[in-house]
C-alpha cells in the first residue's frame, strides 16, 4: 500500500459500501485524501443511462469556488482531462496531457490559482450499467516523490475508483437492484484471489490449476455479473456484498 497501512485501505473500502448519501461519499472523498497525502480527489460521472442530462454526479474535493466557475463557464469542454479521459480506456498521467495551445494553458493556469493539483492521474471507469465516468486524484509533490508514488496510485486507485463508483451511482438511483448473479465456487475463488493482488500465475499455482483454467473462470465470472474487466466485476461483487474486500 502506497500509504503504508493494509488496514487504512480496507477501511476506506469499508466506509464507501457503507455510505449512505453522496455528503457521506464527499466527506469519504476528503479521508481518502488525507490518508494518501493528496491535494485533491474527484470523481466525475461524465454519461450514466437514465440521466437526464451529461455530467449528472460530481463527488468533489476542490476548493468550492472552483468547481463553481467550473460550472458557470462550462469547462467540461475544454478540460484536457476530461477530453482524453473520455476517450480513453487507460489511466491518464497529466504530466502527458498538451498544454502547447493556448487554451490549455489559460486553463491549467487558472486551475493552478485554485489549488487543484500540480500533478494529477485521471483513471476511466467503465460501469456495469454502460455508464462512464473519471476518477482524478491529485498532489503537490516534489517530481521525485510523484514519480516514486505514481504507479502504486495507479494500481490502488484503479479499485478504488470503481468502489467509488459503483457506490455512488447506486446511491443516486441509477443502479439496478437486480438478484445476485450465481457464481461457480471457482469463479469465487479465482475473483477473491484477483481482489487481494494476485496474479493469473498466482491465482493458479495456488489452486494448482491452469493459467488458462484462471482466465476462464475470471471471463465467465465477469460475463455472469455483466462487467467489462476484473475490476467492475470485484467492486460489483464487493457493493452487492458477494466478496469481502
Amino acid at each position: 500500500m502506497i500509504a503504508g497501512s493494509d488496514d487504512g485501505y480496507e477501511e476506506i473500502v469499508t466506509q464507501i459500501g457503507e455510505a449512505t448519501s453522496l455528503a457521506a461519499m464527499q466527506d469519504i472523498a476528503g479521508n481518502i485524501c488525507k490518508f494518501y497525502h493528496l491535494a485533491n480527489i474527484a470523481y466525475h460521472a461524465v454519461y450514466i443511462p437514465g440521466a437526464k442530462m451529461f455530467n449528472p454526479i460530481l463527488v468533489l474535493t476542490y476548493d468550492p469556488s472552483w468547481v463553481a466557475r467550473y460550472k458557470d463557464n462550462d469547462y467540461f469542454r475544454i478540460d484536457p482531462v476530461v477530453v482524453c479521459g473520455t476517450k480513453s480506456f487507460l489511466p491518464l498521467d497529466w504530466m502527458k496531457l498538451d498544454r502547447e495551445n493556448a487554451v490549455a494553458r489559460g486553463f491549467f493556469a487558472e486551475a493552478d490559482r485554485f489549488d487543484v493539483g500540480r500533478q494529477g492521474i485521471t483513471l476511466p471507469v467503465r460501469g456495469t450499467g454502460g455508464e462512464r465516468a473519471l476518477f482524478t486524484v491529485t498532489a503537490n509533490m516534489s517530481m521525485r516523490e510523484w514519480e516514486q508514488r505514481r504507479a502504486g496510485y495507479m494500481k490502488e486507485f484503479q479499485m478504488i475508483g470503481h468502489y467509488m463508483h459503483d457506490r455512488i451511482v447506486e446511491l443516486s438511483g441509477y443502479r439496478d437492484t437486480a438478484p445476485k448473479p450465481a457464481l461457480s465456487p471457482r469463479e469465487m475463488t479465482c475473483l477473491e484471489f484477483a481482489a487481494s493482488g494476485a496474479t493469473v500465475k498466482q491465482i493458479a499455482a495456488s489452486l494448482c490449476i491452469t493459467d488458462r483454467a484462471v482466465r476462464l473462470f475470471l471471463t465467465s465470472g465477469c460475463a455472469k455479473l455483466n462487467c467489462a474487466t476484473i475490476p467492475q466485476a470485484i467492486a460489483k461483487t464487493v457493493s452487492r456484498e458477494m466478496l469481502r474486500p
